[in-house]
């Protein structure tokens, strides 16, 4: 991230103290969320990207294995993965199997339409190879995402903002994971805001949240923002014990519904 322009700003972030009060909201609660300041991402690094990847689908650990060309999402969501952004950490040149980097459209216009694969994985789901990755020479490449980028849409985030009675905006994340067997989504929310009435009212203490992965993707607002960002603490991914560099950017996303952990 070294050199990246909003890197001062992450800084300042990191740098902040603490709030001295926060609120929790009850587990089981049921709230919109708005992700904001890229990190919308995490979110759908995980809930699009590593279900997206070949081995995970051949395997059956992906919700996304019978629903190619299916509508999994708002007809204004469109996620690329796109090796060839040299801004973001998971970009190359050619994969770990000699494949040249190009970039692919897993969602277009909130329809599933390609997998992520390795050479094996293309041969079994019969798509292309290309994201074979891996993190030394002594292990076999599998099948990894790069740098997803989502398309930005036309709406201020302050309006998406504005229209929350009730609900959560998430300024920073943790980290994220997606059960295999249930495919249940939770995000770690590090900090974040209570919003009222369209005004944030009071900071938000670290809590989880989660979803199915469809029923997320299928809640996420038409509205799109218009501020797309690159997430920097999505710098490094972990599959099956193995870190490799990812990246993603990505406008302001409302999730219409998610639950307090």
């Amino acid at each position: 991230v070294w050199g990246h322009p909003h890197l001062a700003e992450w800084l300042d972030r990191l740098l902040a103290p603490a709030p001295a009060k926060t609120w929790a909201a009850p587990p089981g609660t049921r709230l919109p969320g708005l992700f904001s300041a890229g990190t919308a991402g995490a979110f759908i690094h995980e809930a699009v990207g590593h279900m997206a990847e070949s081995d995970l689908v051949a395997g059956g650990a992906s919700p996304f294995a019978e629903l190619l060309e299916a509508t999994v999402s708002t007809p204004g969501l469109d996620v690329v993965d796109d090796p060839r952004r040299f801004d973001l950490p998971g970009a190359f040149d050619y994969d770990d199997e000699g494949v040249k980097a190009r970039p692919v459209a897993v969602i277009r216009g909130g329809r599933f339409e390609r997998f992520l694969c390795d050479r094996e994985g293309g041969r079994r789901l019969g798509c292309d190879a290309g994201r074979g990755r891996r993190a030394v020479w002594s292990q076999a490449p599998v099948a990894r995402m790069s740098n997803l980028v989502i398309a930005a849409g036309p709406t201020r985030p302050e309006d998406l903002e504005n229209d929350l009675d009730h609900g959560l905006v998430v300024t920073r994340i943790g980290g994220a994971t997606v059960d295999p067997v249930s495919f249940r989504l939770v995000l770690r929310i590090e900090e974040g805001w209570e919003v009222r009435h369209g005004r944030r009212r009071r900071p938000l203490a670290p809590c989880q949240l989660t979803g199915n992965v469809l029923e997320t993707l299928a809640n996420i607002d038409p509205q799109i923002g218009d501020d797309p960002k690159a997430d920097w603490r999505l710098g490094w991914c972990v599959k099956d014990g193995v870190p490799l560099p990812t990246g993603s950017e990505s406008p302001s996303l409302l999730v219409n519904r998610l639950e307090v952990l």
